[in-house]
């Protein structure tokens, strides 16, 4: 098996060891593994606000309304 070392920052650490024991995993490895297992393919279908199926509704134009001009006559001072 192939191995990579990812370090981690030290602000993620009491989340982790709270992943560690909710999942019950034996290491961080281990946990990262399932992290990318179970949700990596769902942060890359949505990492980029435009492939957000959310994010497409929200940018469709809007419709305007044709509104009719109005005429105004000048005042007289």
């Amino acid at each position: 098996m192939a191995q990579t070392r990812a370090v981690m920052p030290s602000k993620f650490v009491p989340l982790a060891d709270e992943l560690l024991a909710t999942t019950g995993a034996n290491d961080y490895s281990t946990l990262i593994g399932i992290l990318l297992s179970r949700y990596g393919k769902h942060l890359l279908n949505t990492w980029e606000i435009a492939n957000c199926p959310q994010a497409a509704a929200v940018q469709q134009p809007i419709a305007q309304q044709s509104i009719a001009p109005e005429t105004f006559t000048p005042m007289e001072f």
